[in-house]
């Protein structure tokens, strides 16, 4: 029997939606694997920044703390201080007497035989030795130029190199044109004459 014009046969539909791919609104093996790796890709990239940030604040910080260790040492070196202690002043800068061919040019620290002598700051020594009436010296040159001279030592302690403020560079005596155990001690400014050194150690913070 013909068929009516537009008509189809009902096993050809049939077939039809048998082949039409079947939606089940669940992602695919393929799909679920896309999507994992891309979540693993984006935790990976946090993940790479979180560190890169705390390795950058580690850095700053370990900076800061390099920058203010420095400044501190810095403070340190650059410290003035007494050369010894428990002394009494006995003969001041510029005093007259028989004991010098013209006026005192230092002062005159009286302590113990083997007291420690100790640099009044940062330096370098650049003469230990016997120096006449001055005795066995020492001489250190700070770090701003200044010359301190300690005389009259019975022993030296060191005789050369760099030393720290407070280092322990010999030990009081009464060699030399002297009396009596005492350290006497002369400061000049940039290596030249010598100033009165209690009113330069004044200015420098430090009371005698």
């Amino acid at each position: 029997m013909p068929h009516a014009v537009g008509s189809t046969d009902s096993s050809d539909g049939l077939n039809a939606i048998a082949q039409r791919p079947q939606d089940s609104g669940e992602p695919t093996e393929a799909g679920a694997l896309d999507s994992l790796v891309a979540a693993e890709q984006s935790l990976a990239a946090e993940t790479g920044e979180v560190a890169q940030e705390a390795h950058t604040r580690i850095v700053e910080q370990q900076r800061v703390e390099a920058a203010e260790a420095a400044a501190r040492a810095e403070r340190e070196a650059k410290r003035w201080l007494l050369p010894l202690d428990g002394y009494r002043i006995t003969a001041g800068f510029g005093a007259g007497g028989s004991m010098w061919s013209n006026r005192h040019t230092g002062l005159d620290f009286a302590a113990p035989t083997g007291a420690e002598v100790r640099s009044i700051s940062s330096g370098e020594i650049i003469f230990a030795g016997y120096d006449g009436p001055y005795g066995n010296k020492i001489v250190i040159r700070h770090w701003d130029g200044t010359e301190t001279w300690y005389c009259h030592l019975s022993r030296f302690v060191l005789r050369s190199g760099e030393v720290a403020p407070g280092e322990v560079i010999g030990r009081v005596g009464s060699t030399g044109n002297s009396t009596g155990p005492h350290l006497h001690l002369e400061v000049h400014p940039d290596g030249g004459d010598p100033v009165n050194p209690r009113s330069w150690l004044e200015e420098q913070g430090v009371s005698v």
